[in-house]
């Protein structure tokens, strides 16, 4: 009884060690291969996503494009220099005409937009440490309004940024 108790309590011991070093392997590293475990984990915006105009006004029918980057940009974590990266998705969405830092608040505030056709290229890559990656976003309004349209980039590794420009159309 005792030694199924030991083995038991050995297995257990076990799966614990290969659940925290497949959590450790699967987990962003930095370059020392340290985890790094992003500030405000997903929920706070990562302020990497930049666009060179925040505000554009159009007619129907007229287009524009607006160009943008992602930043691989350096934050610390406990001492240790971590870089934004991963593969992202770029999408856009309509939303209220005041951002706010917080995922939660705002992916309630999102929704898939109507009024504005909409093209990102790319719409996906992959993001090194310390590197930017350019995108180019084509608006072309089908109806007059005033439109806030979010471009999000969401990473593979948990980080989300996100950016609003203001479409005026007449």
């Amino acid at each position: 009884m005792r030694r199924l108790m030991i083995l038991i309590l050995v297995l257990i011991v076990l799966s614990g060690v290969a659940g925290r070093v497949a959590y450790l392997q699967a987990s962003h590293k930095n370059d020392e291969g340290t985890p790094c475990i992003y500030p405000g984990y997903g929920e706070m915006n990562a302020r990497v996503l930049n666009l060179v105009r925040e505000n554009v006004s159009l007619h129907v029918g007229e287009s524009a494009e607006i160009s943008g980057t992602v930043e691989g940009k350096a934050f610390l974590v406990d001492d240790e220099t971590c870089h934004y990266s991963g593969h992202i998705t770029l999408q856009a969405y309509l939303g209220p005409d005041v951002s706010k830092d917080s995922w939660s608040y705002m992916r309630g505030k999102l929704r898939d937009v109507e009024g504005l056709k909409v093209e990102i290229s790319p719409s996906e890559t992959t993001l090194t440490p310390g590197e930017s990656v350019a995108f180019t976003l084509k608006v072309k309004p089908e109806s007059e309004g005033t439109y806030y349209l979010y471009i999000v980039a969401t990473s593979d590794t948990g980080w989300k940024s996100w950016e609003v420009i203001r479409v005026n159309v007449s």
